[in-house]
């Protein structure tokens, strides 16, 4: 997976956890699809983070 994708992906799962947490605050009715939201995207984050460390061998240093 190139830089420029995984860069890609932080962004949109930063956008979709802040997308569920307006959901949240916003209304009783969306606060459902707002957590989805936010998890998704938190998850999405925590998984590219990863693949960096994997791929910089952040890991193996520690």
């Amino acid at each position: 997976m190139k830089l420029k994708n995984k860069i890609s992906l932080l962004i949109a799962g930063t956008l979709l956890s802040l997308a569920g947490l307006n959901l949240i605050i916003d209304s009783e009715a969306t606060k459902n699809t707002g957590a989805i939201l936010a998890i998704t995207g938190v998850l999405t984050d925590i998984i590219v983070l990863v693949l960096f460390m994997k791929q910089e061998k952040w890991v193996n240093e520690v």
